[in-house]
């Protein structure tokens, strides 16, 4: 069971990892207040954890890609 602390921690870094990840993909201000109001419903910690399983699912290809490469070359070889 998380404490407050460490709750109150993890949604901290999900309302900053969000709000970066929308001011920097949206150039103007609006646009990133619109895209978090249309995509995000409104919640900057929405949009971290959007960016945070992304972020996931990207590594996780890497890892297999780099898996069957690696037997790949261990049959062939």
């Amino acid at each position: 069971m998380p404490t407050p602390i460490m709750r109150s921690l993890s949604e901290a870094i999900l309302l900053g990892m969000g709000r970066l990840h929308l001011y920097l993909r949206y150039k103007g201000e609006e646009e990133a207040r619109q895209a978090l109001q249309r995509k995000y419903e409104g919640q900057y910690r929405n949009a971290g954890l959007v960016l945070l399983f992304d972020i996931l699912m990207a590594l996780a290809v890497v890892v297999a890609v780099a898996i069957l490469a690696g037997m790949l070359y261990l049959v062939t070889s």
